[in-house]
């Protein structure tokens, strides 16, 4: 099965819900609000270790600069908790 991560990141942001960045998604793994969490290859190792085993993760095969772009965001994106996947088939991601 041949996927397309970009394509499904961001149908994920317009029809699901997602919180972006570190700290809020540490937040939203401790709280269980994440059904997954996407982080991208130069996220901080700290956060790596604190998601890891608690929830599915998605691994962007991009930095932080990249996600962000692909998302449509000025900014850099090292993490992001998937509340709600909407129409978006990201959870079949990971049994891909």
């Amino acid at each position: 099965m041949d996927v397309d991560l970009n394509k499904i990141l961001r149908s994920t942001v317009q029809t699901g819900t997602v919180i972006i960045g570190s700290k809020r998604t540490q937040k939203a793994v401790e709280s269980n609000q994440a059904k997954a969490v996407v982080l991208a290859s130069n996220c901080p190792d700290d956060v790596r270790k604190m998601v890891t085993g608690k929830v599915p993760i998605i691994e962007f095969p991009g930095m932080g600069v990249e996600l962000g772009t692909i998302l449509s965001k000025p900014f850099a994106i090292a993490a992001m908790a998937v509340v709600e996947s909407g129409e978006s088939d990201i959870l079949t991601v990971l049994k891909a």
